[in-house]
């Protein structure tokens, strides 16, 4: 099994990471190809929103925002740092957000019924995390990042809707909750896609 990280250009810049961009198979259009979750790999687009300029106000703190959204459900989670975070952060934070999204959607199915049936699914993450093969590419879907663009909308409105006294990671969870819950257009088919599993 594979893991794919297609990183925007303003994360890599973020990150002062130089990954090496994709191609297609005439090695043409570096850098904006399509990315796919399949029997053989799962992948996922990385972005990032810096609060930051006249936009953001009165949250134009600028920390950052990172955005990971699955290709195939489109189903996203999201970071937010104060400070700049490095790749090893990042990278730490990235696992740690998708084992508690994965144990969250099955708690919430019920599927998960107590902490021994909890600590087995963590186990099993793991386990999946240890035999991937990672591979990380600068590289933006712009599928996707059309969908990532929905959420400046939806984060805008939050804060112009609800006025929250600061915007920290329990607030990105919150909002990547609600995102995950909305119908999504992905190849001209409406669908909800609320959850998305190992």
């Amino acid at each position: 099994m594979a893991l794919f990280l297609s990183l925007s250009n303003p994360m890599c810049k973020m990150l002062k990471q130089p990954f090496e961009r994709i191609t297609d198979a005439e090695g043409n259009n570096p850098g904006v190809q399509p990315i796919t979750t399949n029997a053989n790999r799962v992948s996922w687009q990385g972005q990032v929103i810096q609060l930051t300029g006249r936009h953001w106000q009165p949250y134009d703190d600028g920390s950052w925002l990172v955005v990971f959204m699955e290709s195939h459900s489109r189903y996203c989670m999201m970071t937010h740092y104060p400070l700049k975070p490095d790749w090893e952060q990042l990278q730490q934070d990235f696992y740690n957000q998708w084992k508690l999204h994965t144990v969250g959607c099955l708690r919430a199915n019920g599927f998960i019924r107590n902490d021994d049936d909890g600590m087995q699914v963590l186990d099993n993450i793991e386990w999946y995390f240890d035999q991937t093969k990672v591979h990380v590419f600068r590289n933006l879907d712009r599928s996707i990042a059309t969908h990532i663009s929905e959420i400046q909308y939806y984060l805008r409105s939050l804060f112009d809707n609800y006025n929250p006294s600061c915007f920290d990671s329990e607030k990105a969870w919150e909002l990547s909750h609600f995102i995950n819950q909305q119908p999504k257009k992905v190849g001209g088919i409406v669908g909800k896609n609320m959850s998305f599993f190992l």
